[in-house]
């Protein structure tokens, strides 16, 4: 980095990379607890029959508050493994904890890099008088310290750099995973709804006339906002196509009536398709 052409004295230059040095330490432990903090963390949901799901805050594992930059680099050591526990409660709650290795990072070596930055900003925190004054306790001249602290913000500044690539990569993994689970107990809750209205309207053919199906639906449930959700989310104008999507065994039929013909439904849910996916875990060595 090049530091100002207004500081022309060596000892204001050493003070103002002090100040930007520390500044780098202090950014790489608020990215290294978030980034432990999306590591090993859970999260959960609930529904009932007659309203919307919702998902649970998620809630770290880890209590990173009153952490060191050393006990930082031993948890980020520590994280090795992608595992993904489900725990369910009770029909209407689900809790899922999720300990996730490193994607980007080669943790071996960032573990290495870490210990040295740690190092080295315990060294300038310690030794603070030492590289302003850097001939009362030393024989280092004042070029020789500026030069060892611009190599220890480099150091710092890219391994800030690999941790908060890290950072994304978890951040873009939590919304992939929360919008799949929200997905999920969307369709799961439109199911039982579904075949409720359906068990009410059947006849005894086992056919039910959709409009009586699904105005039960918005009559017994807060369902109507979840519904239209997946009609723009899956550009379907009509309820009755976007749901064919999710529910492939659905089926529909036009029967005849007076005044033209009206349709019919048989709700099966024995299969179902989300439109999305759990998101891919790659792990790095």
């Amino acid at each position: 980095m090049t530091l100002p052409q207004s500081l022309i004295n060596p000892p204001d230059k050493i003070i103002y990379q002090v100040g930007l040095n520390i500044l780098k330490y202090r950014q790489i432990e608020g990215v290294a607890k978030n980034l432990v903090v999306f590591s090993d963390y859970t999260f959960g949901s609930s529904s009932s029959p007659n309203k919307e799901s919702r998902l649970w805050p998620i809630i770290s594992n880890v209590n990173t508050t009153k952490m060191t930059m050393g006990g930082l680099t031993s948890l980020l050591g520590d994280v090795q493994i992608m595992d993904e526990d489900e725990d369910i409660e009770d029909s209407n709650e689900i809790k899922i904890s999720i300990k996730m290795s490193h994607r980007v990072i080669n943790r071996h070596k960032i573990e290495a890099l870490f210990k040295k930055v740690v190092a080295a900003r315990n060294e300038l925190i310690h030794h603070f008088d030492c590289f302003l004054n850097p001939s009362h306790q030393n024989e280092e001249s004042n070029s020789k310290v500026l030069e060892r602290l611009q190599s220890e913000y480099e150091d710092a500044e890219y391994l800030l750099a690999q941790l908060q690539q890290e950072l994304s990569f978890k951040l873009d993994f939590i919304m992939e995973s929360l919008k799949f689970h929200s997905e999920a107990m969307t369709i799961n809750q439109l199911a039982d709804i579904f075949d409720n209205a359906y068990q009410e309207c059947k006849r005894n053919d086992g056919w039910a006339a959709w409009q009586q199906v699904i105005s039960y639906v918005y009559k017994t449930s807060d369902s109507k906002a979840s519904i239209e959700k997946l009609k723009e989310k899956t550009s379907r104008k009509q309820t009755k196509s976007a749901l064919q999507l999710y529910f492939p065994n659905w089926q529909f039929i036009d029967e005849p009536t007076k005044n033209g013909a009206r349709v019919l439904v048989k709700i099966d849910n024995t299969a179902v398709n989300l439109v999305n996916n759990f998101p891919k875990i790659i792990i790095s060595d």
